[in-house]
């Protein structure tokens, strides 16, 4: 059913790779980019000589999460234009969990580009500046030797997603599409990250332990054990900004959702309703996910399962993409060009081709190896 579609090989043998740090730019400095630069921080700065929790890979090829170094950032709110990188996570209305402060990093917050990047509903709520160039965009991140780019515009921001993997095609950089936007599925974007040899990643990045990769696993083990599937759900409540959004746009979050969820029973038809349900402002930064699975066994025997899960969202997102910004720029180094397409199954919930979280997994620690192209 997941078959191989690549063939393993040792194609990086004689390669030697040349350790650098890993220049980091973000797109949209919310909640997401608040947790993980304090996290990246946290390792660095504060416990520099502890092993980090909660982290997949200690080690990517020669890189640790030591090695990131946040070079740009771009945002559309005037809360956060200007301020530098380690205030503007904590400007509003950012409401992510505050594990550390972040001592100065030297790195301004610029404009970015508008577009469809905000919600009609919410621009007196973002407060959005007068949208800057994409020439701009790519001027800064050249300026900066940028390695990885990571977008994490809000959902719904498709013109806005295409335009930034645009700048990273004109400036050289690695783009990792974080949000449900159409990128590393879409139908010319990554020919052309192909051409350039330039590695991307995508689309909608899976949390660490979120509600998604959570319910995936239960439906692929509840298949593979032969059970047969009558119907399931999924809601989610929380308090994030992203949550605000996700009141007037919901649509393709909702979609890979659930499409990652189904992919995990491929034969098997029944019906799957996921989705968010309300902003709760409360809950400030944190998510609560009920689940429901209803199947039947031997003769048709019922099985129920329900799962509530909670999570700090932001936090379990930045705990993922430490490793994925580390195997992108492994990518990168050797060259990789378009979807990285282990990367993309094992850490995103709609990756071009999927897979069980262990068999992504396990093409994962094969690409890191050398023994998988991509």
């Amino acid at each position: 059913m997941f078959e191989r579609r690549y063939i393993l090989k040792k194609c990086h043998e004689n390669v030697t790779l040349v350790k650098t740090s890993i220049n980091v730019a973000i797109v949209g400095v919310g909640n997401c980019a608040s947790a993980l630069v304090q996290g990246v921080y946290y390792y660095q700065a504060v416990a520099k000589d502890e092993r980090p929790t909660g982290v997949v890979f200690e080690k990517v090829g020669p890189y640790t999460i030591k090695d990131i170094k946040f070079v740009a950032a771009f945002d559309v709110d005037q809360r956060k234009i200007g301020k530098d990188l380690a205030e503007a996570i904590f400007a509003p209305p950012n409401n992510a969990l505050k594990v550390t402060d972040v001592a100065p990093l030297g790195v301004k917050v610029k404009p970015g580009v508008l577009l469809d990047g905000v919600a009609e509903q919410l621009k007196n709520t973002f407060i959005p500046v007068t949208e800057t160039t994409l020439e701009d965009v790519v001027k800064e991140l050249q300026a900066s030797n940028a390695h990885v780019v990571i977008s994490y515009l809000p959902t719904g921001a498709q013109k806005a997603s295409e335009a930034y993997a645009e700048a990273c095609l004109r400036a050289g950089c690695a783009f990792v599409n974080a949000m449900p936007a159409m990128i590393a599925n879409h139908p010319e974007i990554p020919k052309k990250f192909e051409e350039r040899k330039l590695p991307l990643a995508g689309d909608d990045i899976q949390n660490q332990v979120g509600a998604t990769v959570l319910h995936k696993s239960i439906i692929h083990l509840l298949h593979i054990r032969g059970v047969k599937i009558k119907h399931t759900y999924q809601i989610n409540i929380g308090g994030t900004p992203d949550f605000l959004n996700l009141m007037y746009r919901r649509e393709q979050k909702e979609k890979t959702k659930t499409e990652a969820v189904l992919k995990m029973a491929e034969g098997q038809e029944f019906p799957a309703y996921i989705a968010p349900v309300a902003y709760i402002p409360f809950l400030e930064s944190k998510k609560i996910a009920h689940m429901l699975i209803e199947a039947c066994g031997l003769a048709g025997v019922p099985i129920r399962i329900r799962v509530d899960l909670e999570v700090y969202d932001p936090w379990n997102n930045a705990g993922i993409m430490v490793d994925v910004i580390r195997i992108m720029k492994l990518a990168l180094d050797r060259g990789v060009g378009g979807p990285v397409y282990s990367l993309c199954a094992w850490a995103f919930k709609n990756p071009p081709i999927h897979a069980p979280p262990e068999v992504a997994r396990r093409w994962v620690e094969e690409f890191i190896e050398g023994k998988r192209d991509r």
